[in-house]
């Protein structure tokens, strides 16, 4: 099924397509509170982040589209300017730092495993950039 391109805003980053998006939402999702949803065009993967997060404390989300495969990763950059506001220009960096080599993993899930090894956790990651790269 198609993402609907409606209120939503487009940039590419190596080739690919992503949809993005803000949205304010609490006890629904990893963030409470404002966070950006960018999802590729061909509906992979998704990557989410909160806006509102303390800095060296904070996460993103990068999984399959439909959730079997996650990893929330810690202490991202802060990828809002200034003011706090999310541009083309942080979303880009966003998708970019995703693909970086070095990440410390705070959480993964395949499938239904939760409790996998710092190995597994790692080749699960890999394999995800995979998918974005």
């Amino acid at each position: 099924m198609a993402i609907s391109k409606k209120n939503k805003s487009r940039t590419f980053v190596d080739g690919k397509e992503y949809l993005w998006w803000v949205f304010d939402e609490y006890d629904q999702t990893e963030f409470d509170g404002i966070q950006i949803k960018a999802v590729c065009s061909d509906q992979t993967h998704f990557i989410k982040y909160g806006l509102q997060q303390k800095e060296y404390h904070g996460k993103l989300v990068l999984a399959l589209k439909d959730y079997t495969k996650l990893v929330h990763l810690s202490s991202p950059p802060r990828f809002e300017n200034n003011e706090g506001i999310i541009t083309k220009i942080g979303i880009n960096r966003m998708i970019k730092w995703c693909k970086q080599d070095e990440h410390q993993i705070q959480y993964a899930l395949d499938g239904n495993k939760n409790d996998l090894t710092e190995v597994e956790q790692q080749f699960l990651l890999k394999e995800l950039q995979k998918i974005i790269n």
